[in-house]
């Protein structure tokens, strides 16, 4: 080696003898500890520990490093050695390596692989980000699936028959196969969306996880537009035009699995950017319990949906389960009884039992005029997607004052803002006090990962936000995912939701009834026993569910 970290650094003139020693005096890697004082960048210490080992050094990204490649070597080997193949050329294998001087390691690498091994310096964070994310059970089938689609992509741009294959549909084309892949492997990682951005050198493929999106693999530019078309083909949109925005959805079967997508396209500066909804027709069950729902909010729901008439408004802001709760509650009602229909723009799920109209503006069937067509057709219950217009809320209040349960969504930030927002839409607080039976505002938040949680330690300002005054039980501990594989290092796995339900009892109703500003109203809701969302978040957070973290990101953005 060329000499010791501190030194080089020294030498460099990026710190000074002082700070070497204190922060080797932490007890920490050297390296390290300047990085998180901020004493060095992340680029001046590769180069300085590029210097001291005399190799190369790789600043890799996660994303952009194949699963099979890291897959060369057994995880429990790399995570012990903290050691991640790279790349592979012509029988020689870049190695990432915290310690590139650990000549065991590269033996046994040689010996596991048959590559001869390049060694070169990398950060450990970054490592075994590499590590989590290829080893990660979620998406490493779908990311194998996809790189070997890709290769024959390539293959056939470099034999000029990519084209041939978009046009003809030709189902073992690769391009038709590699969308394919794209799909399914959204549908088998659990994701709700698919993003497919054109930037360059290439398009870069993201899937919605847990509401977070995660990079899945690029697509070299010189290839988009065939996937893109391809996907045009699929969704049944004009292949030919470019320049403005469509619309469509698609449906794939695969190995007895069936997923439709409803697709958006977009012109961007750098191509089309495509987002898919996934719509996975398998995998969806609505009931209270199988979401997560507790026990209590069960309860209320029940026996709300069990009232002849009046309204139920549901507020959250996009991706919060406003939809899949309002589908819950219509399939918790006995439509062999009941009448039960819907307006929706767009109806996503097909309900059994339930007559469900797809809200269309062009032929004059938006939310309003709809509303007014199906209180033609004896109606016992119905469901207006969004109340977004004055014409739409005055139809929602008409239809729940004249002996109909309606339910409907608005966006507002919590159950109690439901109140003004109606009013700001024209309705005066006499027809919403005798119309509204609850409002609830909701939330999705993230799960710790029960496979890596641990103990915390939250931010104090943060639970100060979110207790409101209230004050902690004494026993109160907290928890938090350290981040592994089967969560691809996020530290969550699946979501959970916590509600916030405002019931309309006498006193709510004379304090709307009389114009009460909101902030009354919401002091009478929580002495009628409403749980605020703070408290419901905190409650899952108590329970071990969440972290303190999540919580307070939900609620305050």
């Amino acid at each position: 080696m060329a000499g010791r970290l501190g030194d080089i650094l020294v030498e460099r003139g990026l710190v000074n003898e002082e700070q070497v020693q204190e922060a080797l005096a932490s007890r920490g890697m050297l390296g390290e500890s300047l990085l998180n004082q901020g004493i060095v960048t992340r680029h001046q210490l590769g180069d300085a520990l590029s210097e001291q080992f005399e190799v190369p050094y790789e600043n890799i990204v996660p994303e952009e490093i194949p699963a099979q490649m890291v897959r060369l070597i057994p995880e429990a080997f790399a995570k012990r050695r903290r050691i991640v193949p790279i790349r592979v050329r012509k029988g020689w294998m870049l190695l990432a390596m915290e310690a590139p001087d650990d000549i065991e390691a590269i033996s046994e690498v040689e010996l596991i692989t048959g590559y001869k091994v390049d060694p070169a310096i990398s950060m450990r964070e970054d490592i075994m980000a590499v590590i989590d994310r290829s080893f990660d059970e979620r998406l490493s089938a779908c990311q194998t699936a996809v790189d070997i689609r890709l290769e024959e992509l390539e293959a056939a741009r470099d034999a000029g028959v990519l084209e041939v294959a978009v046009a003809q549909a030709d189902e073992e084309a690769p391009v038709v196969r590699m969308v394919r892949s794209i799909l399914m492997g959204a549908v088998n990682a659990g994701a709700s969306d698919i993003h497919l951005e054109p930037h360059a050198p290439q398009m870069r493929i993201r899937y919605r996880i847990d509401g977070e999106l995660q990079q899945v693999m690029t697509i070299p530019n010189d290839s988009e537009e065939a996937v893109v078309g391809r996907i045009k083909v699929m969704a049944d949109m004009d292949t030919t035009e470019k320049r403005r925005p469509q619309d469509g959805t698609l449906t794939i079967e695969e190995a007895g699995q069936r997923a439709s997508f409803r697709v958006s396209c977009i012109p961007t500066v750098d191509g089309e950017k495509v987002v898919m909804r996934v719509l996975d027709e398998n995998n969806k069950a609505y009931g209270f319990e199988s979401l997560g729902t507790p026990k209590k909010e069960i309860e209320i729901c029940k026996d709300l949906i069990q009232k002849p008439h009046g309204m139920i408004i549901i507020t959250g802001p996009t991706g919060s389960g406003k939809t899949t709760t309002m589908y819950t509650m219509l399939t918790s009602i006995d439509s062999a009884e009941k009448n039960v229909s819907t307006i929706e723009d767009p109806v996503e799920f097909r309900l059994p039992g339930i007559n469900q109209v797809q809200a269309d503006n062009d032929h004059g069937m938006g939310f309003a005029n709809g509303l007014k067509y199906l209180m033609r057709q004896d109606p016992d219950v119905i469901l207006v997607g969004e109340i977004r217009d004055h014409e739409t809320a005055m139809a929602a209040v008409q239809a729940a004052l004249t002996g109909h349960l309606l339910i409907s969504t608005l966006h507002t930030n919590d159950a109690i803002g439901s109140v003004s927002r109606l009013n700001d839409l024209g309705l005066d607080y006499f027809k919403i006090a005798g119309a509204l039976l609850a409002a609830m505002a909701q939330r999705l938040l993230r799960k710790i990962c029960p496979n890596c949680k641990e103990e915390s330690v939250p931010n104090p300002k943060l639970l100060d936000y979110l207790l409101e005054g209230r004050q902690l039980p004494p026993d109160a501990q907290f928890y938090r995912g350290a981040g592994c594989n089967k969560c691809l290092g996020t530290g969550y796995v699946g979501r959970l939701p916590i509600y916030e339900i405002l019931q309309v009892c006498p006193e709510l109703e004379r304090g709307i009834e009389a114009g009460l500003p909101t902030s009354k109203l919401r002091d009478l809701a929580i002495n009628e026993g409403m749980t605020a969302l703070a408290a419901a978040g905190m409650k899952a957070a108590l329970e071990g569910q969440t972290t303190v973290e999540e919580v307070y990101f939900k609620l305050s953005g």
